[in-house]
């Protein structure tokens, strides 16, 4: 939940949202409840706001009441906490818009972000993955070329520039590994 991109924040195109509500009234969290729940009680300012925020739903077959699609939408839906937005009224706004917590202001905070179907920032969250998928794509090319290098006759110092630009590489691989960079 603490993964923000500036750069990403500041090109994020707010008025593609739809204002319809649904990233309010059915949602999941990254992490189990009970993980939530204990870093909230931990002093992690986010798990705290979420939970100021939102309150879970009894069982994923409330949730699926309010909107079927968004939580079938989600893998392993019926092993997930759905929660709904304390603060959203009946004509999709917010009560508490203008003091609103950080959390809501950048929704969605990353290209990963878990997003309804059919939301305003579908496209151009998928562009924005594509992206982070070529990058992947590129550095896994060079990791193949020095791998290569690797295995020629270069001297030592050379041998181990190149050792540490794969341990480099694969470092910055692995921060992706979680989005299935491991097959991009």
């Amino acid at each position: 939940m603490n993964y923000t991109n500036k750069d990403f924040l500041e090109r994020r195109p707010q008025r593609l949202c739809k204002m319809c509500g649904k990233c309010c009234r059915v949602v999941v969290a990254s992490i189990p409840h009970e993980e939530l729940v204990l870093n909230a009680e931990n002093g992690d300012k986010s798990a705290k706001e979420f939970l100021e925020l939102f309150e879970p739903y009894p069982s994923y077959k409330d949730a699926m009441e309010v909107d079927e699609e968004i939580v079938k939408n989600i893998p392993n839906y019926e092993k997930q906490t759905f929660y709904k937005c304390r603060f959203l009224q009946d004509n999709n706004l917010c009560s508490r818009y203008k003091t609103r917590l950080e959390v809501c202001k950048i929704f969605p905070s990353s290209p990963w972000a878990v997003i309804p179907p059919d939301c305003g920032f579908e496209g151009w969250l998928f562009v924005e993955r594509e992206k982070h998928k070529q990058r992947i794509r590129k550095l896994k090319e060079e990791l193949i070329l020095y791998k290569a290098k690797l295995n020629t006759n270069i001297p030592n110092k050379e041998k181990k520039l190149y050792e540490k630009l794969i341990k480099k590489i694969n470092e910055r691989i692995e921060l992706f590994a979680k989005y299935g960079a491991k097959d991009w």
